[in-house]
């Protein structure tokens, strides 16, 4: 099994304020998050081989799927505790800070693939070709007074 994101790209990415988990621990998340895509998205593993064996350096597929795996454990790691929302008071006084953290619906700090990523992941969507109507359908003989 192909390992598409590393730590380093978790890591690389990273924009919170405390210092980004382990390499251990993000490898830990990076392997849930891969096998959750791979659950959701079968094909992708070959789609990426395809497409690498085509274009060695390109950034398609296979970018597309660590940016995934970047987004998909950030979020975790963003919000360890799963914590919806949370307001701790500063000092003494009506002075109060509150936090409220959106991401993850009904689970927040769960690991998922959110539907803007899988659709980044899916095959794309075969379009039908031309088609035509036929708009004199078959009538039965002698509703028509023409020969044909």
């Amino acid at each position: 099994m192909s390992v598409w994101a590393t730590p380093t790209d978790v890591t690389d990415a990273w924009l919170a304020d405390d210092p980004p988990p382990t390499t251990g621990k993000i490898q830990t998340w990076i392997d849930k998050a891969e096998r959750e895509i791979r659950r959701q998205v079968p094909d992708i593993q070959a789609r990426i081989d395809a497409e690498v064996d085509d274009d060695p350096e390109g950034e398609g597929l296979l970018q597309d799927a660590i940016d995934v795996v970047v987004e998909m454990v950030t979020r975790v790691f963003l919000n360890p505790r799963r914590e919806r929302s949370r307001s701790e008071n500063i000092g003494t006084g009506p002075l109060s800070e509150a936090v409220t953290v959106t991401a993850g619906g009904e689970n927040p700090g769960k690991l998922y693939l959110a539907a803007d990523e899988l659709a980044k992941l899916q095959p794309p969507v075969e379009r039908g070709g031309a088609f035509e109507i036929d708009l004199m359908p078959a009538a039965p003989k002698g509703l028509f007074p023409w020969p044909w």
